[in-house]
């Protein structure tokens, strides 16, 4: 078994027996979470009947970097096996990125928070739009704004979404909520009783439908339906720019608020607005 750099024609891929320690992982792989059982399990297949399905890597220097299937590494690690079979691609940083994100999601490996974060870190350091990266993934852009929008739940509902005891459903749910203390009542709510995605919107709406007392009961269904109005306006707005939107509604005045996680993000939504403009 041997190994050999990239050559330097035009070819766009190889396959090759790499030795183990001239292969490591890529630091912005989008999977964080290995779990020990599962690659125990792994590394004693391995061991069995040898890696069946190769890695893909680029040559970085006279090493080899992940571009997709790091938890295939790691077993082979622990099967103690000295060479891995790999593929060998020319590939630039963006296409690494999405190639290792694109194989995860086909895969379903990542959690959504995982998936989230990776889309956002390729739109913010490539400068893509929704559309471009939604075309590149596969997947419609409202889809690819909702996954988004999960990055907008607090640090410790995103962890009960990283850890599968809120599921992707009831998190878009949430997503869509604007009083974090709400956000987190329903989170509570919906580990401790176990609810489905349906038995959580039915409370929801229960809950929305609720009138305030007889005394007030019209000037309540006015100001729910106002409440619905800007619910509405805002789930628009957030569609159209890829970023949270809030509408403040004063008595005589009011104003909208619109998240950016930097300066590049604030241009990118400036440009979608124009864009919009006719």
């Amino acid at each position: 078994m041997g190994y050999s750099r990239l050559p330097a024609a035009d070819v766009e891929m190889e396959f090759h027996m790499l030795p183990l320690e001239k292969v490591f992982p890529n630091p912005n792989q989008p999977r964080k979470v290995f779990e020990k059982q599962a690659l125990e399990e792994l590394a004693q297949s391995i061991r069995e009947n040898g890696l069946l399905q190769p890695v893909l890597v680029r040559a970085v220097g006279d090493r080899y970097q992940i571009v997709s299937g790091e938890r295939r590494y790691r077993a082979s690690k622990i099967a103690g096996i000295r060479a891995i079979p790999a593929v060998i691609r020319r590939l630039d940083e963006e296409q690494t990125m999405l190639a290792g994100l694109i194989e995860n999601i086909q895969r379903q490996d990542l959690n959504p928070i995982e998936e989230a974060r990776s889309l956002r870190d390729i739109i913010l350091n490539y400068s893509l739009t929704h559309d471009q990266l939604a075309e590149k993934i596969g997947r419609s852009r409202s889809a690819l704004t909702n996954r988004l929008r999960l990055l907008q739940l607090p640090a410790d509902i995103q962890e009960l979404v990283a850890s599968g005891k809120i599921s992707a459903g009831h998190a878009k749910m949430l997503a869509g909520l604007k009083d974090p203390l709400e956000i987190k009542t329903w989170a509570r709510l919906i580990v401790k009783d176990q609810l489905s995605v349906y038995e959580i919107e039915k409370r929801m709406a229960q809950s929305r439908n609720q009138p305030a007392g007889d005394s007030v009961k019209t000037k309540g269904k006015s100001a729910m339906s106002q409440d619905l109005h800007i619910r509405a306006v805002e789930d628009n707005l957030q569609e159209l720019l890829g970023a949270r939107v809030r509408i403040r509604h004063g008595k005589k005045s009011g104003r909208i608020e619109i998240e950016f996680y930097n300066r590049e993000d604030l241009e990118r939504v400036v440009e979608t607005m124009v864009s919009l403009c006719p």
